[in-house]
C-alpha cells in the first residue's frame, strides 16, 4: 500500500511539472510569435517552407551497435548500413542497400585495460567509424545529390577522450575521416545533411537572446528554463524554419572544431524545421559551400519532403530505412559470445555471469 501511494505521488507530481512547463511555454509563446518576422543577419527569424520533389539518387546511412563485457576484453559488434533511394518525379522508384540489405555485423574487441569512461568512447568511435566509412564509399559508388546522416555532422563532445588516454590516436584518426567524409562528398557534388532527433542544444535559444530579444523590453531571462527543441516546438508551425546559424559561437573553444581544419570547421551551420505540428522540431546541420540562406532553403526543401510521410514521427525516409536495417540486439552478439565459449572455453565469462545460483 505504501508503495503504491509512493508511486501515485511520483505520477501526480511528475504530472504536475510537465503541465507547469506546458503552460510556461504557452505563455512565453505568445510573447514570442510578434518577433518572427524579424531579421538575423539576411534572414527572418522564421523562414516558411515548401516541399521539394525528390529527384535523383538519395542516400542515408545508419549503424548500430551491442556490446558484451568479457573478462579480460569487451565484445563490441557493429552492423552500418546505407539506404540508397532512386527518385524520379518524387517517386520511388527502387532502392539499394550497401554494403547490404541485411548484413552480418562486424565484431571486434576493444582495447585491454580501458577506463569506464574510455570503453563508452571506444565503442563510439568504433561505430563512427564504420558509419562514416561507409558512408564515404556510398558517395563514391553511387554518387548521390544527398546523403542524410543520422545525428550530428561532427564527432560530440562525449567522444573526446582524455589526452593521457589510451584511445586518443582513435580519436584523432575519426577527426580525420569525417574531414575527408566533408572532402569527398564536396569534390562530388553531394550535400551531407545531418538529422538529429532529439537534440538538448541552447544555440538558437542564445541567439534569440542575443540578437533579437536584447533590442526589445522582454526580460532578459525570459528564456532561461527552456532549450532549443522545447521551445521550437511550440514557436514553431507546420511548414517552418528557424533562420540558419552556425555550430557554435567560438571554434577556438569548443572541444571537436578547434580539432578540425578551419576550411571544414568554419562552414557548419544549423537550422530546426518543423515538418509536421504533431512532432517536434528536428535540428538539421550541413557544410555551407557559400550562400546559407539558399543552401539552407534547399536543405529544408528536401527534408520536410521526405520527413512528411508519418504525421507523429518525422524523420527523413531514407534514415528511417537505414536505421531499420541497421538495428542490431542482444540475440545478435549472441551468436558470436556462444562462438567464442566454444573456442575458449568459460574462462573469458565475467564472474557475475557463472555464479552458480541466480
Amino acid at each position: 500500500k505504501y508503495l503504491f501511494m509512493y508511486f501515485k505521488d511520483f505520477l501526480d507530481d511528475a504530472s504536475n511539472a510537465i503541465n507547469a512547463k506546458h503552460d510556461f511555454h504557452e505563455k512565453l509563446i505568445e510573447k514570442l510569435v510578434p518577433l518572427k518576422n524579424n531579421e538575423v543577419g539576411n534572414e527572418s527569424l522564421v523562414a516558411k517552407m515548401t516541399k521539394a520533389i525528390p529527384k535523383g539518387i538519395i542516400a542515408g546511412v545508419d549503424s548500430g551497435f551491442v556490446s558484451k563485457k568479457l573478462s579480460f576484453l569487451d565484445l563490441v559488434l557493429v552492423r552500418t548500413v546505407g539506404a540508397i533511394f532512386y527518385f524520379e518525379k518524387g517517386v520511388l522508384q527502387k532502392s539499394d542497400y550497401f554494403p547490404a540489405a541485411f548484413d552480418f555485423p562486424k565484431p571486434f574487441l576493444l582495447k585491454s585495460g580501458l577506463e569506464k569512461d574510455e570503453e563508452s568512447q571506444s565503442i563510439s568511435l568504433r561505430r563512427l567509424t564504420e558509419e562514416v566509412g561507409n558512408s564515404i564509399s556510398i558517395i563514391k559508388k553511387f554518387n548521390p545529390k544527398y546523403i542524410f546522416v543520422d545525428g550530428s555532422i561532427v564527432p560530440q563532445y562525449q567522444d573526446k577522450p582524455r589526452t593521457d588516454s589510451k584511445i586518443t590516436n582513435d580519436y584523432l584518426s575519426i577527426i580525420k575521416l569525417f574531414q575527408l567524409f566533408y572532402e569527398t562528398a564536396d569534390e562530388n557534388g553531394c550535400r551531407i545533411i545531418s538529422c538529429v532527433e532529439d537534440s538538448r542544444g541552447t544555440r538558437f535559444k542564445q541567439l534569440l537572446e542575443e540578437k533579437v530579444l536584447s533590442k526589445t523590453n522582454l526580460p532578459k531571462d525570459l528564456l532561461k528554463d527552456s532549450f532549443d527543441s522545447a521551445l521550437l516546438d511550440y514557436f514553431l508551425i507546420e511548414g517552418e524554419r528557424t533562420f540558419c546559424f552556425p555550430y557554435t559561437k567560438s571554434i577556438e573553444s569548443h572541444a571537436i572544431l578547434k580539432d578540425m581544419n578551419q576550411k571544414w570547421s568554419d562552414k557548419v551551420n544549423v537550422f530546426y524545421l518543423k515538418a509536421s505540428d504533431l512532432d517536434k522540431p528536428l535540428r538539421v546541420e550541413f557544410i555551407s559551400k557559400g550562400n546559407k540562406k539558399e543552401e539552407a532553403d534547399e536543405i529544408a526543401s528536401i527534408v520536410y519532403a521526405l520527413s512528411s510521410l508519418h504525421k507523429e514521427y518525422s524523420y527523413p525516409s531514407v534514415l528511417i530505412e537505414a536505421d531499420l536495417r541497421a538495428s542490431l540486439n542482444e540475440q545478435d552478439i549472441s551468436v558470436v559470445y556462444d562462438r567464442l565459449i566454444d573456442k575458449l572455453g568459460p574462462k573469458i565469462r565475467m564472474r557475475r555471469n557463472s555464479r552458480p545460483c541466480k
